[in-house]
């Protein structure tokens, strides 16, 4: 089977905290404080945030293509998908699910996975609060992980 390789351009300012991390947790053995105040639901909320605000301003904007699309005249309710907001909010659900999965078993150093061990195994641990929103959604243990690791700015600590 041929491998295939995927090249992803990464902007200088991140490239520049991704390397200062690496540096900071491997070779210094600091970890950042948990739990952050900036959490992945809180960045995935943002976000939809900024969508639906973005997509309610371009509600009342003439579509700038005339393609026409044969299943608009069979749903009077379509929505583009560049202004649904149920799409992105599944979409942003699906990054969520995503992180929890992908998070102790490839986006962790190994010195954050000791970290990352202790405090998921912890019974006296109590996550940050939670918006109402992602509460119905976010109420088990993969999301106390999503709570708990997305690395603070600046706040590369030792423990």
């Amino acid at each position: 089977m041929e491998e295939r390789t995927i090249t992803i351009e990464i902007p200088e300012v991140l490239k520049k905290q991704l390397e200062d991390d690496c540096y900071y947790i491997n070779r210094r053995k600091r970890l950042v404080k948990l739990p952050c105040q900036t959490n992945i639901i809180t960045i995935l909320e943002s976000y939809v945030k900024h969508f639906a605000i973005n997509a309610a301003f371009s509600a009342n904007e003439r579509p700038r293509h005339h393609h026409v699309m044969p299943h608009a005249n069979m749903n009077v309710h379509y929505i583009p998908a560049e202004r649904n907001v149920d799409l992105c909010k599944e979409m942003v659900d699906g990054l969520r699910i995503t992180f929890d999965y992908t998070l102790p078993l490839v986006l962790l150093y190994p010195y954050e996975q000791a970290q990352y061990k202790k405090v998921t195994s912890s019974k006296f641990f109590l996550p940050i609060k939670e918006s109402a929103t992602s509460t119905a959604s976010c109420s088990n243990q993969k999301c106390l992980q999503a709570l708990l690791f997305v690395p603070c700015q600046g706040s590369v600590a030792p423990t």
